[in-house]
């Protein structure tokens, strides 16, 4: 894949400091955009950046349209958590965003700190030393920081206006929720038909004004582990929004990694994680969690959940993630299809999000 043209020139105009030390090395593990570390030389301040490009569509499903200017919105997201910004009070030192260095807006390419070069929190689990105490301590970081960013950032309509990223959620309307039914008759669901209603209710749901800045992309691969606190990446679709998109789609990432572990250890630091994260999470909004969550963000939540176990095992996102490669009626497939569709059939009858005390 050709790298973005005249990125040497936009670094050494932007970070007198960095010295480019060799060609950038692409990295995985995203599915929207393209992106690569580049190498500093030894007395290169800082040692090394990422360079991000975002584009016209989804990097790894070049049919499916997305538009490029998403960038902006990472980058509005990474400068409102430094010090002065509207996030500011949410960016705690054990966990927090990338720093912002560069936004080239013309080319749609951003260049943020290298954080380090640790595992995300797929990587993590799947660590020979990773453990069920661990996981939970990391769910309980991560939780109070959704929390947190959930609770303070609610019923703020400058908010709103700052972080109006209403494409995304009409891409997520077309290409998972209105998809929904096709996904689960892929699968052999008896139900297809009310499955995908109700998934297109939510959709559409979404479109309406939202009640608190979300992250929008909170999935293993969103979460860095480092030595100093996790760093949560990729907040090209963070928007004011619904918070039980977040939290049903972390559990539904977590409930795949846990369903797919050949480690029996693996499964259960998921385990831990999920729960830590939610009981963390409720913790964090206080008293504000009926009025902000509640029952009404379990339904929500859980038909999330659902849609996204769908999209992943029969959907346009199979491809390259945990399911890869198997067909319809591969027991796996099954097994995953009939969880998904209890979560969006009984959103308040499942037992996934009971961490949350909400019952």
């Amino acid at each position: 894949m050709r790298t973005p043209e005249g990125w040497p020139e936009i670094l050494a105009r932007n970070l007198p400091g960095f010295q480019i030390a060799g060609p950038p090395e692409q990295l995985s593990g995203g599915l929207l955009n393209h992106v690569w570390r580049v190498r500093g030389g030894p007395r290169s301040i800082p040692a090394s950046v990422i360079v991000k490009q975002t584009p016209p569509h989804i990097a790894s499903s070049p049919g499916v349209t997305l538009d490029p200017r998403r960038i902006l919105i990472e980058a509005h997201a990474l400068a409102a958590f430094e010090a002065g910004g509207s996030l500011a009070e949410v960016a705690a030192l054990d966990v927090r965003p990338p720093r912002l260095l560069i936004l080239d807006e013309p080319r749609h390419l951003l260049v943020i700190e290298d954080v380090c070069q640790c595992p995300d929190l797929e990587a993590w689990l799947h660590l020979p030393a990773s453990n069920p105490a661990q996981a939970e301590l990391l769910g309980a970081s991560l939780g109070l920081f959704i929390g947190t960013l959930h609770g303070v950032t609610s019923q703020r309509p400058q908010l709103a206006q700052e972080f109006d990223n209403r494409k995304i959620q009409q891409m997520r309307l077309d290409f998972q929720y209105r998809a929904i039914r096709a996904y689960a008759e892929r699968a052999g669901l008896p139900d297809a038909d009310a499955l995908g209603r109700r998934a297109v209710a939510f959709g559409e749901l979404l479109q309406q004004p939202g009640v608190a800045v979300i992250m929008g992309d909170l999935w293993p691969r969103s979460v860095i582990v480092s030595d100093e606190g996790l760093r949560v990446i990729d907040w090209e679709l963070a928007h004011y929004g619904r918070p039980a998109q977040d939290v049903g789609h972390l559990a539904a990432h977590l409930w795949m990694q846990a369903h797919r572990a050949a480690d029996a250890r693996v499964a259960a630091a998921a385990d831990a994680l999920l729960r830590s994260f939610l009981a963390a999470y409720r913790d964090a909004l206080g008293p504000v969690f009926d009025s902000l969550f509640g029952a009404a963000g379990v339904f929500e939540s859980s038909v999330h959940f659902g849609s996204e176990v769908l999209t992943r095992t029969t959907g346009v996102f199979q491809d390259g993630y945990l399911y890869s490669g198997l067909a319809p009626d591969h027991p796996a497939i099954q097994e995953a299809a009939i969880i998904a569709a209890r979560h969006i059939r009984e959103p308040l009858g499942v037992d996934t999000f009971d961490a949350l005390g909400w019952r």
